[in-house]
């Protein structure tokens, strides 16, 4: 199935992450007490704390394999991490969170490595770095597996991400998208996030999700449902009107498929009487059918052409034009027409 481009959410919930509580600035005073080489690091803790967003300094401390013990350790990832997101350094922030994970491996896996991974998340995201964005997701869903914003993006980026060609991987990567999405649908709108926020971020890309699995196995029945729901939300996500489009004509081409079948049924029984009437209404049965799958794939097609994304639009167009001319005398009179004026109801809403 192709890809076209990042389906998306035009902006992540903005959900708080609270920096855990950071170990004490090593007290002066307790330099006699403690071993020669604890102080020298207790020392380049000092000198780090003092200074939190200096790499030079975090790097000396860090670094240093006397210091691999120290119970400053994690505290130091953590305020470099919080300084990182503070200035908006998304690629050194998603260098620590991996250095984190590996330098710091048995806090990287609790509650206390959350906010580390996290804003390893928010840096991958802010980048558009697809496969981060699924890395650093399920490491999050590691430590908290009902963590929204964790759901939410590998949720959305598995479908749009560098599949696997391998068709038990792609299998895995579907599933786990669906799984994934269907956990959100199934979610409770948390207290403090707006109604039309959790629709339009969360319930409708969810639908479009799933809508895609089952459009990636060719359940298009059900893929349609998926799309039809995600649209009612969102009238105005041009992806999944053309991907409910792309459903519908599936069906549609399937229904198509009986009318040659239909007609050589009359055709072999040419004596007049029942057979051959019981043969005629079932082929007029299934034209009828036919007719009214393809006025509504065109119906659906026309949203998918008529909003701005020129990519989607040009995809759109040209299962548009092969039905649409059919319906009206291998022409495409009407079109241009039926085009502006489903332009003008979606931009009223």
């Amino acid at each position: 199935m192709k890809k076209l481009g990042y389906a998306g959410l035009s902006s992540l919930l903005c959900l708080a992450f609270s920096l855990p509580v950071l170990g004490q600035q090593p007290a002066a005073g307790a330099a006699a007490a403690a071993p020669a080489a604890d102080e020298a690091c207790n020392a380049k803790y000092r000198s780090y704390y003092a200074a939190q967003s200096d790499m030079k300094l975090f790097d000396d401390y860090v670094n240093d394999p006397k210091c691999k013990e120290s119970i400053y350790r994690n505290s130091a990832f953590q305020l470099m991490a919080k300084a990182l997101s503070d200035a908006m350094k998304w690629k050194d922030m998603m260098t620590i969170a991996t250095r984190y994970e590996k330098e710091v491996p048995a806090a990287a896996k609790t509650d206390g490595g959350l906010y580390i991974t996290s804003q390893g998340l928010t840096a991958a995201s802010q980048v558009g770095d697809a496969a981060k964005m699924i890395e650093f997701g399920e490491k999050v869903l590691v430590i908290s597996p009902n963590d929204l914003n964790a759901i939410l993006v590998v949720a959305t980026t598995i479908p749009v991400s560098n599949l696997p060609t391998d068709p038990a991987a792609l299998d895995k990567a579907m599933n786990r998208a669906m799984e994934l999405a269907k956990k959100l649908l199934a979610m409770t709108r948390p207290e403090g996030v707006d109604d039309k926020v959790w629709q339009l971020q969360v319930l409708g890309p969810a639908h479009g999700v799933v809508g895609v699995v089952y459009l990636q196995k060719t359940q298009y029945p059900e893929a349609a449902a998926e799309f039809e729901q995600a649209v009612k939300i969102n009238p105005k996500d041009q992806l999944s009107w053309y991907r409910y489009g792309i459903s519908l004509t599936k069906i549609t081409i399937a229904a198509q498929a009986l009318i040659g079948p239909a007609i050589d049924e009359i055709n072999n029984n040419r004596t007049p009487g029942p057979e051959r009437d019981a043969a005629i209404a079932k082929r007029d049965a299934i034209q009828t059918d036919y007719d009214d799958k393809r006025d509504k794939t065109i119906d659906i097609m026309l949203s998918a052409v008529a909003l701005p994304d020129a990519a989607i639009t040009k995809a759109a167009k040209a299962t548009l034009d092969s039905l649409w001319m059919p319906a009206h005398d291998n022409t495409l009179n009407g079109l241009d027409d039926a085009i502006a004026k489903r332009k003008a109801e979606l931009n009223s809403k």
